[in-house]
């Protein structure tokens, strides 16, 4: 009888162990879908900045934030300004973080943050999101240094 009791407790103390390794592995796959998310969306920026070379070198795409995208500029169907070109190319980048005019969005980048600053002639786009791992929460960032000289 004591032998069975062992067994079924030894049988539940590895059973809790394969759901706990479970569980991690799903977290940190997530993590890595994120991570390439965040990469692919900090590349598609960084490629649209590469169609866009006149906006590069006037800072038009400096100080970017997708938490404060910039509105419609409109001209898309009738040819924009480098600048307008610029704005606009921020504001789908937003997209890909949340709502942006009232489109509601449905991205795994959703609740991330992207921002482009320029510091000493390079460009650093950087995304931020916040993991969930073993009950903590944890910052999470990608960061890309341009220079398009």
């Amino acid at each position: 009888m004591i032998e069975v009791l062992l067994a079924v407790v030894i049988l539940a103390i590895g059973l809790m162990a394969g759901s706990k390794m479970q569980m991690l592995g799903m977290n940190y796959t997530q993590g890595a879908q994120f991570r390439t998310n965040a990469t692919m969306a900090a590349n598609d920026i960084i490629d649209r900045m590469r169609v866009n070379p006149d906006a590069v070198a006037n800072g038009d795409y400096d100080g970017a934030d997708t938490n404060n995208p910039p509105g419609n500029p409109g001209c898309i169907s009738v040819g924009c300004t480098p600048a307008q070109l610029a704005a606009n190319d921020i504001r789908v980048w937003a997209g890909y973080f949340g709502e942006v005019d009232g489109a509601n969005t449905t991205t795994p980048l959703r609740g991330a943050r992207g921002t482009i600053d320029l510091t000493g002639g390079q460009y650093q786009v950087t995304i931020t999101w916040t993991e969930l791992i073993e009950g903590v929460e944890d910052q999470r960032q990608v960061s890309l240094g341009v220079n398009f000289n």
